[in-house]
């Protein structure tokens, strides 16, 4: 008898009398020191022994059974099994999957509504673009006392960052990357720096290796230490404790004694373990070099091309096996858990040792900001004690007003990570983003009026015209002083200049989002245009004619959440035409897809590299992710679906009653486009992520010689049963995606009040 590969058992605690079961999950929740599931433990609810062997033998019975590995099945377990038992089983990949870092900070700082004054404005913008400096003018903070958010030439924000605006004193609240997050990118440098290691580099590059993830998201420089001390440069300068334009300006002695900087003993002791770090590196990559190459029968290292490519990625996989990777890992994430000592101010929450949330209040301002910093700041000097990479998101809120805006209460301004923080172009907004169209008052987009409309801020464009949101679209063109030339003698001649790159935007995103749309947007969209410039300096440097422009933007936050009166006019849809767009749309992203793995030749999209796959897998498998870079099957999808149904929405039969005029009928398809852009992000969440959690962790896990081929294979299998494309005889699996889109577009048609003209089929 072949004995089951996951299975489960009951337990008692000592001193309680009702029993518990525990087992390894075979799908989420992955442990990045091993590649079984984490253990997860839950109560029965009862003391009888033979009751709780009966709800033993049910789990047993899912974790033998791979068909219920999906959440999908939900419903037939619960018609199969005890509550208690599919709740212990599907509990823990709900909370994987739907996982919103936002509501940890809900906790503690809820945001405010419309209702309540407030107007939510999120930032998108490319790195680089100033989003962060914009912020700083918003809630005046001055750029070399507060330097409150941090700014660099380098790429400064990973984490959100939401500032709301309120009367009230000072307060604060910090959410961190899960552990299983922070391991999994410490795994990832590891793996690197060892690569580093095969190079035959040297110490110092090895250890960079180590402290600088690829991503450029996760440094571990900012926790550890650098790996000497001449890194620190006026560029990062962004720590800002002491106040730089005042005559009593401390001296970094002064912070040393306050604790700000690690001392001369701590710098020592941090390059000592660096060292240390480099030498375990050492050992470790060498003999698994060794090991492949005894197994490969010749000297690895001296390989190339295709064979390279396959001899490192069985490296890899050998790494995590060899004597010391694991101990170094953990030696690594207690020096990282070390460095919560040095908070002295606030409330830290934790998950076992794992920290969660910091909370702090305080009425002082320039005691806040000190505190804040911590989580913040890019500051080199203070490298070894900032918490900056562990943050995955800071709320606060206070009176954070700009003197030359006038009254700025009530704003809640979010801004995150810049559109470009990847190497490649960006195709399409990250769902991180795209989710929250809904729930914000104003999407500002911050491009560069020196380059302005470019790949990433069309995408932004893009996905904001099909979503039905466009009412909410602003344009904040910053280093509009640095727009200079011959053929511009007056501000307006620079204005249309970049007014005409939005003009051009626009008109070439008409086979895309339909003429309708474009229309409407060209109607508005020029006017909630902003031109900005010298955002980088203190506000009473900064010319009057910018601070025009930003109170005008204030002015149009303001506006956004005035009293709106829905149309009367509904859209009445014939669907027959719906399946072309939904054909349309997965073909497109199926053939993206298929050319990036390698499949089919497409023009303009190259072929992944396998290490790229495997990223993506891992981050679904072992984070929770959905994304890798500009990798993004589910945005990507959404985005596809979205595009053409839109066009789909552009084209009623007819209107019941008639619309007044053109642009209320607009306005009252953009109801409906908000609606199926939202329930969209649950439909290509459920179907690419969870419905296959099981078929990501087997891609990933692939090892060997041709596992790179497998796993692309498997990741294309997942795309093709996630959204196949409907053909003339539709098969089970393309019926039932089909059926999946229109009943989502019928849903949001009628609830806009619209109505269709066909019964609605099974």
């Amino acid at each position: 008898m072949v004995k089951q590969r996951y299975s489960a058992s009951k337990t008692r605690s000592q001193g309680r009398n009702t029993w518990a079961i525990t087992f390894r999950h075979p799908v989420v929740k992955k442990d990045p020191r091993s590649s079984s599931g984490i253990k997860v433990r839950r109560g029965l609810g009862t003391a009888d022994e033979a009751d709780a062997e009966k709800l033993v033998e049910q789990m047993n019975e899912i974790l033998g059974d791979e068909s219920y590995w999906s959440l999908s099945q939900r419903g037939r377990a619960e018609r199969q099994f005890a509550k208690v038992v599919v709740d212990a089983f599907f509990d823990p990949m709900v909370a994987d999957a739907n996982l919103d870092p936002w509501k940890a900070r809900d906790e503690v700082i809820p945001l405010p509504s419309a209702d309540e004054g407030a107007c939510k404005v999120l930032f998108l913008g490319t790195t680089g673009a100033g989003k962060t400096s914009l912020l700083r003018q918003l809630i005046g903070s001055h750029p070399e006392k507060d330097r409150f958010p941090s700014t660099s030439t380098g790429k400064t924000t990973i984490s959100d960052i939401e500032v709301i605006t309120a009367p009230e004193g000072f307060q604060a609240v910090v959410t961190f990357f899960p552990e299983g997050t922070v391991r999994t990118y410490t795994q990832e440098s590891l793996d690197e720096a060892c690569r580093s290691v095969w190079r035959k580099e040297s110490d110092e590059m090895v250890v960079k290796a180590l402290l600088n993830h690829k991503e450029q998201r996760f440094r571990l420089s900012y926790l550890l230490g650098s790996w000497s001390e001449q890194e620190t440069t006026e560029e990062e300068d962004d720590w800002g404790f002491e106040d730089t334009e005042s005559e009593t300006a401390r001296t970094e002695d002064d912070a040393v004694e306050e604790g700000v900087f690690p001392t001369a003993e701590e710098r020592r002791e941090m390059q000592e373990r660096l060292s240390e770090y480099a030498g375990r590196i050492r050992e470790i990559a060498d003999a698994a070099i060794e090991k492949v190459s005894d197994e490969w029968g010749e000297d690895v290292q001296r390989l190339k091309g295709e064979e390279l490519d396959l001899v490192l990625d069985y490296f890899e996989e050998i790494l995590e096996k060899m004597p010391g990777y694991d101990s170094l890992i953990e030696d690594i994430i207690e020096q990282v858990l070390k460095r919560f000592e040095y908070l002295t101010a606030g409330k830290l929450k934790r998950k076992g040792k794992w920290p969660e949330r910091w909370t702090f209040e305080s009425a002082d301002r320039d005691q806040f900001l000190s505190q804040i910093r911590w989580f913040s700041s890019n500051y080199a000097p203070a490298f070894g004690r900032l918490l900056t990479p562990l943050v995955q998101g800071i709320r606060v809120r206070g009176p954070f007003f700009a003197e030359p805006l006038g009254d700025t209460n009530g704003l809640v301004l979010m801004d995150g990570e810049g559109l470009g923080h990847v190497a490649e172009t960006v195709a399409d907004v990250s769902t991180h983003f795209t989710s929250r169209y809904q729930m914000v008052d104003v999407i500002l987009l911050v491009d560069n009026a020196q380059q302005p409309m470019q790949a990433a801020s069309l995408s932004v464009v893009r996905s904001v015209a099909t979503s039905g949101h466009q009412d909410k679209l602003a344009i904040a063109f910053t280093h509009f002083d640095q727009v200079t030339g011959i053929n511009f003698s007056t501000f307006a001649d620079r204005r249309d200049h970049v007014l005409a790159s939005v003009k051009n935007a626009l008109n070439n995103m008409r086979t895309t989002v339909g003429d309708s749309v474009v229309n409407t947007m060209e109607g508005h969209l020029y006017d909630r245009c902003f031109m900005l410039g010298a955002l980088d300096k203190p506000a009473k440097r900064i010319p009057k004619g910018v601070i025009s422009q930003l109170n005008a933007l204030v002015d149009f936050f303001r506006s956004a959440i005035e009293p709106y009166e829905p149309p009367a006019a509904a859209p009445v849809y014939d669907p027959a035409s719906l399946s072309f767009a939904v054909q349309a749309a997965t073909q497109e992203f199926q053939t993206l897809w298929s050319a990036r793995l390698g499949y089919q030749y497409q023009e303009s999209v190259s072929k992944e590299h396998w290490t790229r796959i495997k990223a993506l897998t891992r981050r679904v498998a072992r984070m929770g992710g959905v994304e890798y870079d500009y990798l993004r099957p589910v945005a990507e999808l959404i985005a596809r679906l979205s595009e053409g149904i839109s066009r789909f929405l552009d084209n009623p039969v007819q209107w019941d009653p008639h619309g007044q005029n053109d642009e209320e009928e607009s306005e009252a398809i953009d109801i409906v486009r908000k609606e199926v852009f939202q329930s969209l992000h649950s439909l290509a969440m459920e179907r690419i992520i969870q419905e296959h959690l099981v078929d990501w962790s087997r891609a990933f896990e692939h090892s060997g010689r041709g596992s790179s081929y497998e796993r692309a294979r498997d990741v294309r299998n997942i795309y093709q049963t996630a959204a196949p494309v409907p053909g003339i005889e539709l098969t089970p699996q393309s019926s039932a995606f089909l059926s999946n889109v229109r009943e989502l577009v019928f849903d949001a048609i009628e609830n806009a009040g619209g109505k269709i003209v066909t019964v609605r089929s099974a």
